[in-house]
């Protein structure tokens, strides 16, 4: 039998220790108990959040509705197909594979959050993305309170993207993912080449672990630890914009960019950011870091309408200035 809390607090369950309030909350460690949890919201007429770590969201008010905190667990392999319950915590679990010679994840080590939470947004960082590697996703509907699994394709993929922030009424249960047998080292990434070599390694004999370790480090150096500094990773997705625009944009700045496609460049949402002087700001409980300005950090007592507020002045602004528009990238509820 689950148990149902009022009046909960989350200030403990979202790393921006926002403290709001959900009407409910309840915390599901299996498939049994999911059904029993969304039984509870339908006899009470609830709407539902479901919430792994909490590191990508950010709560501006109190929610009226039943918060689950998904906590289910484990890993196996087989065949170099790895499934992994989305209650796991996505770094330990790239570790695992590491552990067990299954390579391809490194480039994303140390991501916070839970395995749950890495499909929705299509996590990626140092030039891979989690959607190279799903092979499907499990999930219950909560809706029709059936079990269904989505194909890679089915996800409908793309940059910090997925069918499931689109459809919303879902839990991620499990997450299938087919990775290499043999070391596949990924260093395409500028900055992450620039500090291995920094590091004295041979780029032509580095290894997943390598990768792993220096990815660690420079993800370090510019993101707090949230459970030391309150915190939820980068606020702003990097910006994708046609060849046109990008051309545009270097009238005004000349903005560090990256190849995506032959028509697609990502220009740094940081270096606009810094650029229009926010790198540092503070006001009302809440600051950019003066290490990366697309973080955001709390000083514990923030709300979500602060956080919020600051945000939409450093969009209006960045526009004002360059004519980009910044998205941000956490789940705003």
């Amino acid at each position: 039998m689950i148990d149902i809390k009022t009046n909960f607090s989350l200030c403990n369950f979202n790393s921006l220790q926002l403290d709001h309030v959900a009407d409910y909350f309840c915390e599901v460690f299996n498939e049994q108990d999911c059904i029993e949890a969304l039984e509870f919201a339908k006899e009470k007429q609830l709407q539902i959040q479901i919430l792994g770590e909490g590191t990508n969201v950010v709560f501006s008010d109190d929610y009226q509705g039943l918060v689950i905190k998904v906590s289910l667990k484990g890993i196996n392999s087989n065949e170099g197909l790895v499934s992994i319950a989305s209650g796991e915590s996505w770094h330990e679990s790239v570790l695992w594979t590491l552990k067990k010679n299954l390579f391809g994840l490194e480039n994303l080590s140390l991501i916070p959050g839970t395995v749950g939470a890495a499909p929705i947004q299509n996590i990626g960082a140092y030039g891979a993305e989690i959607s190279s590697f799903i092979h499907s996703v499990k999930f219950l509907n909560l809706n029709t309170r059936k079990i269904e699994e989505f194909t890679n394709e089915e996800c409908q993929f793309n940059y910090r993207n997925s069918i499931f922030k689109e459809l919303k009424d879902y839990l991620i249960l499990e997450v299938k993912l087919r990775l290499f047998k043999k070391e596949n080292i990924n260093i395409s990434y500028k900055s992450l080449k620039d500090y291995m070599e920094a590091e004295g390694l041979d780029l032509s004999k580095a290894t997943a672990t390598q990768v792993c370790r220096c990815v660690c480090e420079l993800r370090n150096t510019i993101l707090p630890d949230p459970k030391k500094v309150p915190n939820a990773g980068s606020f702003f997705k990097n910006i994708l914009i046609t060849k046109d625009e990008y051309n545009d944009l270097r009238e005004i700045i000349e903005v560090p960019y990256h190849q995506e496609s032959k028509k697609m460049v990502k220009v740094s949402s940081a270096f606009l950011i810094e650029k229009a002087g926010w790198k540092g700001h503070a006001e009302d409980n809440v600051s950019v870091s003066d290490k990366h300005s697309l973080v955001f950090l709390s000083n514990g007592k923030a709300t979500g309408k602060q956080v919020m507020l600051l945000a939409d002045k450093i969009i209006k602004d960045v526009h004002q200035k360059f004519g980009v528009n910044l998205i941000i990238e956490p789940s705003v509820i």
